[in-house]
């Protein structure tokens, strides 16, 4: 039986986690409100939370900008993310399930090896990474961008995780019956992994929907080529320092993110969850 301290307590809990809440919600109330200003209400006196009257004409201008059109590196993030995304899933499948349920000489050494790379700072392979790719003749497209994502060791490790929570009986049964690695992996194991890679995909969309230091390096020969990162540090320091547009630029860019979360949220509490206590 619940009693009146566990109610006041449980009262006293909810009214302070909503209180954090909502202040970690206050930047994004200004943000919004900011992006419906004109430049002189951005920082007029006194402070208001919203315009005197909505500027919506702030994300037409941005989105059809004739310099830099928000459409245009909307387009290239989609395709970033879209292809960084297919192309992790399908490599850290495969290797997550070789690591988990593959014995073969020197798996733990090598994954081992492999996980003590994520203590190199991205920072160190950018000459690496530029001589490369300048090499091959990807410099300067968005491929630059995508193909170093497909081989994210934290998405390794966190399908790995889940793998090795699956029994192994399943793998039994299935040799039994004649199926082979390719046919365990494909129709059996990563079909249970579901939470997991969806966990993986909203994590993956977030960090190249919000990728700044590789189109930053990779990505200067034209303006064609923009990510909506680009875009926003455009208007943060070429447009005259327009903070109406800039968080405009960031209302519009947030709004991918938002609808890939809620759509998978039930799965990626489950993914997350599952591949911390599981192995």
């Amino acid at each position: 039986m619940i009693t009146t301290r566990q109610k006041i307590m449980a009262l006293v809990r909810t009214l302070l986690i909503g209180a954090i809440a909502v202040l970690f919600c206050v930047p994004l109330f200004w943000m919004v409100g900011t992006s419906l200003k004109t430049p002189l209400e951005v920082f007029g006196r006194p402070f208001r939370w919203l315009p005197e009257v909505a500027q919506w004409k702030n994300y037409m201008e941005v989105w059809i900008n004739a310099e830099v059109p928000m459409y245009r590196a909307f387009l290239n993030s989609v395709w970033i993310a879209l292809f960084g995304i297919v192309g992790q899933l399908l490599v850290a499948s495969i290797a997550a399930y070789a690591f988990a349920k593959i014995n073969f000489k020197g798996k733990n050494i090598i994954f081992m090896l492999y996980m003590a790379s994520m203590m190199i700072p991205a920072q160190v392979t950018i000459i690496p990474r530029f001589m490369l790719f300048k090499s091959v003749g990807l410099y300067n497209t968005l491929w630059s961008v995508i193909l170093p994502h497909w081989f994210g060791v934290s998405a390794i490790f966190l399908l790995r995780q889940f793998y090795m929570g699956l029994p192994d009986e399943l793998m039994e049964a299935a040799k039994i019956d004649g199926a082979g690695h390719p046919r365990i992996f494909s129709q059996i194991m990563m079909p249970l992994t579901k939470p997991a890679l969806v966990s993986l995909v909203i994590l993956s969309f977030i960090s190249l929907w919000n990728e700044y230091l590789a189109p930053l390096i990779f990505l200067t020969r034209a303006k064609e080529n923009y990510t909506i990162s680009q875009v926003i540090r455009w208007y943060l320091l070429n447009a005259g320092a327009q903070y109406e547009l800039v968080m405009t630029a960031s209302c519009i860019s947030l709004i991918p993110i938002l609808i890939v979360f809620v759509a998978g949220q039930r799965h990626f509490i489950e993914g997350i969850a599952s591949s911390g206590v599981k192995g």
